[in-house]
């Protein structure tokens, strides 16, 4: 996987969905056709990068937006801050970031598999294994397009996107499904790789995905089927080759990449640059707020201290070698992204990967679809208990009897509130708070309960389609309901009625 980092991304900017070509620079020249092997891997590699280039924004989208984090940053004019304090518009900053860097990974995946599927000269079975690669990448931005934005254009060749019209969210899903489907073929992507390869998608990544894909849908939207929750579970047990890290913060060391833990990130060994570094660290051993930082203490005190996450999570006070002594902040910093072997030059190395699919995201996702599925675990040694209980027990691992922690005897509304307790545990700052507390449609009254984050309205269940796509492609993407600009005709009166 390093080696995808060592080439330079040629990036295009994203206008209205136009197609878009990102070539990494001296991979292919002349016409672009693709004449070896390592010019389509070349090209698949390009993608990867992508995923590197929205580290910076992304958390503010879905942690910031949330309930858990707030920004010590100076609050200006469409900038990071305001989605935090829940005023920004179809004009920020980040918002249009994040959508270009998505609309770019998928004209990038979609490059790929156009251009792999015609050409004679790549040799087989690397061609179907790319292919494969580029559906995971294209179903993966359309994950993040669809929950941040609802109906979004779907392009699917570098040819189209011109005018490109919202397309509804249950077909968004049913190409995710496909694509997914596709990439977890047997014959498509391995189930690994070898050590320097590591960190390309496996099949693995493509059900681990597909199981979230089908939870999401489900309790989501109508038009998802009927077995959705039963699918999320299927693909959740399709899922080999991965277990528990017993270290819980070993799964952000910069000496454990792709640890057995690890499905799929977005890796900064070569580059840097993850932002998420520089944002939980950024004022160093004061107790200025940092870029990003903890809403309040009550989220530090939620975690039992016998629980391993606690101390992984948040950073209450860290060693500070130039006073030779432990610094104590008032505030705990977000311990994942700050290297604790480089914490001096932290805000500048920024190389720790960004977490995306981790195998505790699995078992938490076939618990909760087992749960949803059943209305409730049918007994305590289900599968729903046991996935669940193999999380914690990792959590509680350095007590003498972690399966003294184990949940039994909840019924349906029970098991609900301890996945959605876990997932809070197990995730703060991995980029999936906002994503879960809008599947679960309790985003508002969530986040209102938490002091400076009162202006949250059900209009932010969505994000708002960035202005300057508007501006041209007005017809082909309205804006949503709540923002400015928006036309009840097309969002209705009302979308959300019984959110919370």
């Amino acid at each position: 996987m390093k080696t995808i980092l060592s080439f330079f991304l040629l990036s295009v900017l994203f206008v209205a969905c136009n197609d878009l070509d990102l070539i990494p620079v001296g991979s292919i020249t002349g016409s672009n056709i693709l004449k070896t092997d390592n010019d389509a891997i070349a090209l698949t590699n390009g993608i990867y990068v992508i995923h590197a280039s929205m580290s910076p924004r992304i958390a503010y989208m879905t942690d910031l937006a949330a309930d858990a984090t707030q920004s010590g940053e100076a609050v200006l004019s469409e900038s990071g801050a305001l989605l935090g304090i829940y005023t920004y518009g179809p004009g920020n900053g980040h918002v249009l970031s994040i959508w270009t860097f998505i609309y770019q990974g998928i004209s990038t995946a979609n490059s790929v598999i156009d251009r792999l599927d015609a050409s004679t000269a790549v040799s087989e079975p690397l061609k179907t294994r790319l292919i494969g690669e580029a559906k995971f990448h294209r179903a993966l931005f359309y994950y993040y397009a669809v929950q941040f934005w609802g109906d979004v254009p779907l392009i699917l060749h570098p040819t189209e996107g011109q005018g490109g019209v919202r397309t509804k969210v249950d077909e968004v899903y049913r190409q995710i499904v496909e694509d997914l489907t596709d990439a977890a073929k047997p014959e498509v992507l391995p189930v690994s790789y070898p050590e320097k390869e590591k960190g390309r998608v496996t099949n693995g990544a493509a059900y681990a995905l597909l199981a979230k894909t089908y939870l999401v849908w489900t309790q989501t939207s109508a038009g998802a089927p009927s077995d959705g929750y039963n699918k999320a579970v299927e693909a959740a047990e399709k899922v080999k080759g991965y277990e528990l890290q017993e270290d819980f913060l070993e799964n952000w060391s910069t000496v454990n990449r792709d640890g057995k833990e690890n499905i799929f990130s977005a890796h900064h060994a070569i580059t840097g640059n993850n932002h998420l570094c520089h944002c939980a660290f950024s004022n160093g051993f004061t107790n200025a707020t940092p870029h990003l930082v903890v809403s309040n203490i009550s989220f530090y005190h939620q975690f039992d201290d016998r629980d391993q996450r606690k101390a992984a999570t948040y950073a209450k006070r860290l060693w500070d070698e130039t006073k030779g002594d432990y610094f104590e902040f008032t505030l705990p910093r977000f311990q994942k992204y700050i290297d604790p072997l480089h914490l001096q030059t932290i805000v500048k190395t920024m190389d720790v990967d960004r977490t995306i699919l981790r195998y505790s995201d699995v078992l938490l996702t076939k618990a909760e679809a087992i749960n949803e599925r059943d209305h409730g675990p049918s007994a305590d040694n289900s599968a729903a208990y046991q996935a669940i209980n193999q999380v914690r027990r990792r959590a509680f691992n350095r007590e003498p009897d972690p399966s003294a922690f184990d949940l039994k005897g909840l019924n349906y509304e029970q098991f609900r509130e301890a996945v959605r307790k876990e997932r809070f545990f197990e995730f703060t700052y991995e980029q999936q708070r906002w994503l879960d507390l809008v599947r679960w449609k309790i985003l508002v009254k969530t986040v209102k309960a938490v002091p400076g984050k009162e202006k949250i309205e059900l209009k932010h269940y969505r994000f708002p389609i960035p202005q300057s796509q508007r501006d041209i492609n007005p017809e082909g993407l309205w804006q949503n309901w709540g923002y400015d600009g928006y036309d009840e005709v097309k969002t209705g009166s009302n979308p959300y009625v019984g959110f919370e």
